[in-house]
């Protein structure tokens, strides 16, 4: 198994919920590590592990990385897709190597699967992080480059630097989806990865979800999880609970009919996304209305 192959970087297989990374088959449905530290994220990631995950996803934001190493130490590193994104003020070339330096170190591997930024930085020319995320990624350090909560604004502009960008993670739920920004990565063979695909909880009591589960034996959580995958996306759902961690990739022996996939979605263009704002106390706010100019201005 190389992890470096040169071939069609992913595809996804949406009947059988399954994606094909360089190659290599994993489960369409990723494992989200946020919020958990300590033991108890390697607990969860471990469970996770045992469960069948092969996609994980972290951030430097989340303060997990040794946590994560401990429940992977002594497994086969190929068998695992990690992902993990650089913080909004780390995004200068200088300060990404060292971001980069200091995650690999702390999950214990030489490389990351996937790289994102976690949250765009107008303030940072993207063609100085972007050139300096190639580089790394010439150097083997990552396979992946990919950008998270962005606009197709952010997009359109990111492009043009012409560095290959694999993944693009935002938010997506029945409660909210972007429907513009899905297309748009379709169209420019992107994949998306969906954080929050649950909605914190929030799909477990919605009425639509749960009656179409009853047809199908299932959870409104886990036809939510379906509707993301048939959407061509990887789901990052999180749990610390075994059942939940069980029963959120026990998706793959059923298929949401076309009339069921849109009456979710119809639900889901009318909702409305989490929104990073100033007074969350983070020292930024989201840049997701900004017009194309505004987006990494020069």
């Amino acid at each position: 198994m190389n992890a470096f192959a040169d071939s069609k970087p992913v595809e996804v297989d949406t009947k059988n919920c399954a994606c094909r990374i360089d190659g290599v088959e994993y489960p369409m449905i990723g494992f989200g590590t946020y919020p958990f530290t300590g033991k108890i994220c390697t607990k969860a990631v471990g469970l996770a592990v045992a469960t069948g995950y092969r996609i994980f996803d972290t951030a430097t934001y989340y303060e997990n990385f040794k946590s994560i190493a401990k429940a992977l130490k002594g497994q086969d590193r190929r068998h695992f897709y990690i992902i993990s994104k650089v913080w909004h003020d780390m995004q200068s070339p200088e300060d990404l190597r060292k971001d980069l330096d200091s995650t690999l170190k702390q999950l214990e591997t030489e490389y990351l699967d996937a790289y994102l930024l976690h949250w765009p930085n107008s303030k940072i020319p993207i063609e100085k992080t972007l050139n300096a995320m190639e580089e790394l990624r010439q150097h083997k350090k990552i396979r992946h480059i990919g950008l998270s909560n962005v606009s197709v604004n952010h997009l359109k502009k990111a492009l043009e630097i012409g560095i290959p960008i694999t993944w693009v993670q935002v938010e997506m739920h029945p409660h909210f989806y972007d429907k513009e920004l899905l297309d748009f990565c379709r169209e420019h063979a992107m994949l998306v990865q969906a954080w929050r695909p649950l909605n914190l909880g929030g799909m477990s009591e919605e009425k639509i979800l749960s009656q179409i589960g009853k047809k199908y034996g299932k959870t409104a959580c886990q036809v939510a999880l379906r509707w993301s995958t048939q959407h061509g996306c990887i789901p990052l759902p999180g749990s610390k609970d075994e059942t939940h961690i069980q029963e959120n990739i026990n998706i793959r022996d059923f298929i949401l009919s076309e009339e069921e996939v849109q009456k979710i979605d119809q639900g889901a263009l009318t909702g409305a996304r989490f929104r990073l704002k100033e007074e969350h106390g983070l020292g930024f706010a989201d840049e997701l209305d900004f017009t194309y100019e505004e987006c990494w201005p020069h």
